[in-house]
């Protein structure tokens, strides 16, 4: 019965660690939890950059709660450090025509 659990766990713990590259990847921004966390909707200039005023507004999300973005505190002191702004990656800027 131990080992049937143990196995349980295992197989669970496996398949959960093989999605964090996925995770990580990030390629589109749906809002979901990605590499981007939600944050491409911030970069409303679209140049692939969270400017002052974005990571403003970004903040003001995560201080109102915003699930995705509690992901980004990665030190869990409810607030968001320029260290973990630094690891978001949004979307490449849009060409403009």
């Amino acid at each position: 019965m131990k080992q049937n659990i143990s196995l349980v766990i295992a197989t669970i713990s496996a398949i959960a660690l093989s999605s964090l590259p996925a995770l990580a990847k990030g390629k589109k921004d749906d809002g979901k939890i990605s590499g981007t966390y939600g944050c491409a909707r911030f970069d409303t200039n679209g140049n692939g950059i969270l400017d002052p005023n974005e990571k403003e507004a970004l903040l003001k999300a995560f201080s109102e709660g915003d699930s995705a973005l509690k992901l980004l505190d990665t030190n869990n002191d409810g607030k968001l450090d320029e260290a973990e702004l630094a690891v978001i990656k949004l979307p490449a800027p849009t060409k403009k025509k």
